[in-house]
């Protein structure tokens, strides 16, 4: 029994290798081998990246005498990374998997299930783990001072780790599936988690090289904090030189931690698997129903279509944040600003106001709201078809969710770099309708492409959102529509001032908008009815 539940958790951990989850389907060989040569590839690079990582600490704390300050810091970061991989495996397969009711239904002892499961997790957690302790280890033997015993100990310490890595997985799995079960829009946590990852990615990107210094300068200082504040990594680096006790010191502290969650997950196991934590908790409130017109209701069924996918907000609603966030570093970094788009600028400066809106129209460009819009209606966009309202109506409010997503964001950030950037009257005018104008051309230029491609056969709602034709030329096409007005006013930036140009290319943005809407409101409409 327990032989068949193991091969049945790792079938399951490990199903993304051998099940395409886009369209529901078992991959075949060749796919499954390229799938795995994908990640293979990818692994490699990350690991290439913590060996160049790893180099650059282990030789001038090991020439100081602190080569388990190397392994304590490598290994910090090797769990890091296995709780980052594991940590939602940990949710999905332990506290809300969906055959819990099935194997507890089964003459199985629920110890048996749960040591399965943790399995899973285990092995997860220990390959993400590797990425960064196997080129750890190859470095360490390259040019730490590794005895016989050391080198089995280091080759040890990262199976034994993992299991602190699975303790925390579990634990964090646990607040995770708490916070869920408070919260009832979930798609919400998953952006700012993933946001906070990207920011938390790039502030440590950038600020690598000092943080490795740092490292070094101050090596002796850490290396005491570390002993006395991360007592059994201290341990854990001293068994990676060779010491037998504290091997035994650090391996006792990491599996007595494990057997106290253990006890605690087997004692609440039952518990735990059969909560409903995905069901929402409401209470009758009596109020009064006040009946809104179509159009608001499309609209509305728009914003929750929106707010309800982390993956629709994450992929094509990022710029949201990113004009916010524009607009509060150009207010912050005023000079610098200022500064770089006069050396830009050239010596009169006069391409200034053009470079601003060239700018500003790449960052608003990010948002393609509507071009996965129809996509996503998927198989039931019958309901619309066939409700008592037009077919414009519908289309009408996906542009207005568009529209207003994008223009406010927008016009916040357009009136902040007015304000650092302080051109003329009449520039500052324009500006703020040339981007206006060019909000509304990509809106309607996205949802014409959307009606032309459309894909409602999708099993995965990534499909649309990140690998249609309509989303991919979308937001490139905005790209190069900005790069193309820029070059054809450098070949004629001899015979027409900038005002008149930019002037011109708002014509262009109106005229090609009012051409969009007319095909939207005649043939867009026929097409959508006949979907």
């Amino acid at each position: 029994m327990k032989k068949a539940l193991l091969k049945k958790q790792l079938l399951e951990s490990f199903s993304w290798l051998y099940f395409n989850k886009k369209n529901g389907k078992k991959r075949n060989s060749m796919g499954s081998v390229l799938y795995m040569l994908l990640y293979t590839v990818l692994f490699g690079v990350l690991g290439c990246m913590f060996y160049v990582l790893s180099l650059s600490l282990c030789e001038p704390l090991c020439a100081l005498g602190l080569g388990w300050l190397y392994f304590a810091l490598v290994s910090l970061l090797g769990i890091v990374l296995g709780v980052f991989g594991s940590v939602f495996n940990t949710y999905a397969s332990l506290y809300q998997a969906k055959d819990n009711d099935l194997l507890l239904s089964m003459p199985i002892p629920a110890s048996n299930i749960l040591l399965m499961r943790l399995f899973g997790v285990y092995m997860m957690g220990l390959i993400y783990e590797l990425i960064v302790m196997i080129p750890a280890l190859i470095v360490w033997f390259m040019y730490g001072s590794v005895g016989l015993s050391g080198m089995i100990f280091s080759i040890l310490i990262p199976f034994i780790l993992s299991f602190f890595v699975m303790t925390l997985s579990c634990v964090l799995g646990w607040v995770v599936a708490l916070v869920s079960s408070k919260i009832r829009n979930k798609s919400f946590i998953t952006v700012v988690l993933s946001l906070a990852f990207i920011v938390g990615y790039y502030y440590v990107y950038a600020r690598a090289y000092e943080m490795l210094t740092n490292i070094i300068v101050n090596a002796k200082s850490i290396a005491g904090n570390v002993k006395s504040a991360l007592f059994p990594f201290y341990h854990m680096g001293r068994a990676a030189e060779g010491s037998g006790l504290s091997m035994l010191i650090f391996t006792g502290m990491i599996l007595a931690l494990f057997a106290i969650v253990y006890a605690v997950l087997s004692h609440s196991f039952v518990k735990l698997a059969t909560a409903n934590r995905g069901a929402a908790k409401v209470k009758y409130k009596k109020q009064k129903i006040k009946a809104g017109n179509a159009d608001s209701a499309l609209l509305k069924k728009e914003f929750k279509r929106f707010t309800g996918s982390a993956n629709y907000m994450m992929n094509c609603g990022l710029s949201i944040i990113f004009m916010l966030a524009a607009a509060v570093a150009l207010l912050l970094n005023r000079e610098v600003c200022v500064e770089t788009f006069t050396i830009l600028g050239g010596e009169d400066g006069k391409i200034v106001p053009l470079l601003i809106t060239a700018a500003l129209c790449t960052i608003v460009s990010m948002n393609d709201i509507t071009a996965p819009s129809i996509s996503l209606e998927g198989k039931n966009i019958w309901l619309l078809q066939v409700l008592p309202i037009s077919p414009w109506q519908v289309l009408k409010a996906k542009l207005k969710l568009h529209l207003i997503l994008t223009f406010v964001p927008a016009m916040i950030l357009t009136v902040c770099a007015l304000i650092v950037l302080r051109p003329s009257i009449e520039f500052a005018v324009l500006i703020s309708f040339t981007v206006a104008a060019y909000i509304l051309t990509m809106a309607l230029f996205g949802l014409v492409l959307n009606l032309k491609a459309p894909n409602l056969n999708w099993t995965n709602e990534v499909v649309p959102i990140k690998q249609s034709l309509s989303v991919t030329v979308a937001l490139f096409g905005g790209w190069i529509l900005v790069f193309a007005f820029g070059g054809i006013y450098f070949a004629i930036s001899s015979i027409v001032s900038p005002f008149v140009y930019l002037s011109i290319v708002s014509i262009i943005l109106i005229v090609g908008s009012a051409f969009m809407i007319v095909w939207l409101k005649n043939k867009g409409t026929k097409i959508f009815a006949a979907l």
